[in-house]
């Protein structure tokens, strides 16, 4: 019985990669048509195309899981990395961005060309494929909460860096460093950055309640 329990986790894994790998690749060409190669300044479009690349390796881990083969731990991190960024990418369009044009606003961000895929339909597989398989496969370590926030980190360090060397603008509010206070912009960093710990400590407490249901 868990045998079949397993095997059906891991084929509807598979099913899920596969759907956020074809739906990202959608979202990033149509970037790439309308934005060129200026679209890697979005923080929604590195998330996304972090994710499918998650998502590939995962699928070597699931056909791994059906081989009865030794698998790695590290894939299931890599892949809760990629599920936070999208959450948070998710979140911020959902709280902050959309509505800032009113009804209209969620209708253009989530529904409309390559956002759809980017800000609506990847970001909700990619949770689901965490709540109901990637958690129960692999119990993750508390560091997992802290080095989950590292891309962020790195995608503002260096969005930043480009602002503030006029080499880049925006496309973010926060990162508009000439056009308001450091205080703002360095407010503004902050704020999303705690947002983002407290989705990451969220999503990995969740995958906790396994391992306290095993004991």
């Amino acid at each position: 019985m868990e045998q079949k329990v397993q095997k059906k986790q891991c084929i509807t894994a598979i099913v899920l990669d596969l759907l956020i790998i074809v739906f990202g690749i959608l979202g990033t060409y149509i970037e790439l048509y309308e934005n060129g190669p200026g679209m890697l300044g979005y923080y929604t479009v590195d998330s996304n195309i972090f994710m499918a690349a998650c998502c590939f390796l995962d699928i070597i881990y699931q056909i791994r899981e059906l081989q009865g083969q030794k698998n790695y731990v590290w894939v299931k991190e890599v892949k809760y990395t990629g599920v936070c960024c999208m959450t948070i990418t998710f979140c911020i369009v959902f709280f902050v961005l959309a509505p800032m044009g009113g009804l209209e606003g969620y209708q253009r961000i989530f529904f409309e060309g390559a956002l759809k895929y980017q800000h609506f339909l990847c970001p909700i597989l990619s949770v689901a494929s965490y709540l109901f398989i990637d958690r129960f496969q692999v119990i993750l370590k508390r560091s997992m909460v802290y080095v989950a926030l590292i891309p962020t980190i790195i995608y503002a360090v260096i969005t930043v860096s480009l602002n503030i060397a006029r080499i880049m603008y925006g496309p973010y509010p926060f990162l508009y460093v000439y056009e308001q206070s450091v205080g703002m912009s360095f407010f503004g960093g902050v704020l999303i950055l705690g947002i983002e710990y407290l989705i990451v400590w969220l999503l990995w407490k969740i995958n906790q309640t396994v391992k306290k249901r095993n004991q």
